[in-house]
């Protein structure tokens, strides 16, 4: 589904807002971070003898593995050579509107995407990619990709975007050394979790943090709840099959509101960013759990700790664990992950680079390419390569990815909505509630407003 052209213009005002809601993720350390030192300044079309640079703008994945990828890409290709530019995600939401929208002369070639509203907005920027994809893989060439991967980036016969690797979200990630520390197991339920923090709390330890200032993990945290209380209700109502009033989607709000009410959520919440100010304080050993997905895997890799150690001064290392998100409806009920494309990669249609610029994206899904993700704890896009666990830190961590994979064959649904406004609709009623201004049903009933102005 595209915008018409006077939604599109809406939506450029308030993409900061409303691209928030991801992700992406599905994102910190794994958000990004500022530009890297050594990223070339060299002409786009170099000259005889020289090669072409392709601008590759991203947030994920982290400034460091960005890196990394980019000197295995230029070590093997002599024609070609990849200059990237990696910012925290809503710096990227920024440059990449105003570079894009006004054809700038330093435009990437590559641009990095999330599916849902992101997509929809750039669609008419992007180079459909299935004739490439075809002539280089094969009619069959969708098959390569796992499931989550490719179906969120296509529309028809058009793939305006290729899956760098596919993500879920729905986690409590645990700080298992502090929690070992002090007798403690990671909460499943309410009861549990207000335990876990009274104790954490008394030894002077931030139980969980959350940057709910950022619109992306507050919509994330809604539908994990939402999906807690009627599961897929969440997307029947952005369907408009049912009102946003729906009574699961009511106590889903009000189970966002005990969070704040019993202490879950931090003190200040609303007013810190999760990347890169909670990712920080969890990263450090301050605070002992936050909500995130599987892009944080990479947290549990020796790479990433070395990393860590460096940027934050550390010389602990933490065991970080994955556990489902605890069960907020008193029931019983288990929760499921929910996601699909992690970033994806698509080609700017004004690039004057295409060739070169493919080159790289096919490279992006190459085996060499996705080993280098699962290396760095991303579940790969493609089916040829299964997640590495070779540099994760314990046994324990080990079994919690095998789980994962488990766990991602069954998800409830994706992460990103279709329409911007609804997202920031939902971030207002979110932000409402927490604060006390509104009540869970009148909260809804203005999401339900939005919606209906969204769909006139």
């Amino acid at each position: 589904m595209k915008f018409h052209f006077k939604k599109k213009l809406a939506f450029a005002t308030t993409l900061v807002l409303a691209l928030g809601t991801v992700l992406a993720a599905c994102g910190s350390n794994d958000k990004g971070g500022s530009a890297p030192s050594g990223t070339s300044e060299a002409s786009s079309s170099g000259g005889s003898g020289s090669p072409t640079i392709v601008k590759w703008w991203t947030w994920q994945p982290a400034p460091e593995q960005a890196q990394r990828v980019a000197d295995a890409f230029n070590a093997s290709h002599d024609d070609v050579q990849i200059e990237f530019k990696s910012m925290q995600y809503n710096d990227y939401v920024n440059a990449l509107k105003l570079a894009v929208i006004s054809n700038a002369d330093d435009a990437p070639d590559i641009i990095a995407l999330q599916a849902g509203s992101m997509l929809n907005f750039y669609d008419e920027y992007l180079e459909d990619l299935s004739p490439l994809a075809e002539s280089a893989w094969g009619p069959e060439w969708e098959d390569r990709y796992v499931e989550l991967g490719l179906k969120q980036l296509q529309s028809g016969e058009r793939t305006t975007a290729l899956p760098y690797f596919v993500s879920a979200t729905g986690y409590l990630w645990y700080n298992k050394t502090i929690f070992d520390e002090h007798g403690l197991q990671p909460p499943t339920n309410l009861e549990e979790w207000k335990h876990v923090n009274s104790v954490l709390s008394a030894a002077g330890i931030t139980p969980f943090i959350q940057g709910a200032k950022e619109a992306w993990i507050d919509q994330d945290t809604f539908i994990v709840l939402a999906n807690q209380f009627g599961e897929g209700k969440i997307y029947q109502a952005e369907a408009g099959e049912i009102p946003w009033t729906d009574p699961s989607l009511v106590q889903a709000m009000g189970a966002w509101k005990t969070m704040f009410d019993e202490g879950i959520m931090q003190k200040g919440a609303l007013g810190i960013a999760h990347y890169p100010d909670a990712y920080d304080k969890f990263a450090k050993g301050e605070a002992a759990m936050i909500y995130n997905g599987t892009w944080n895997n990479s947290h549990m890799t020796r790479t990433s700790i070395e990393d860590h150690k460096k940027k934050y001064g550390i010389d602990k290392e933490y065991e970080v664990v994955p556990v489902l998100f605890p069960d907020m409806t008193g029931t019983g009920v288990k929760s499921k992950l929910f996601g699909g494309p992690d970033v994806a990669f698509g080609m700017y249609k004004n690039s004057k680079n295409k060739d070169a610029a493919w080159k790289v994206l096919e490279w992006f899904s190459s085996v060499e390419s996705q080993t280098i993700n699962a290396k760095n704890g991303k579940n790969p896009a493609i089916k040829e390569v299964p997640l590495d666990d070779s540099d994760v830190l314990t046994d324990f961590q080990k079994q919690a990815l095998k789980l994962q994979s488990e766990q991602m064959n069954d998800v409830s649904g994706k992460r990103e909505f279709l329409y911007p406004e609804l997202g920031t609709a939902l971030k207002d009623a979110l932000d409402r509630v927490a604060t006390g201004d509104k009540t869970p049903e009148q909260a809804m009933q203005l999401v339900q407003e939005a919606f209906d102005k969204i769909k006139k």
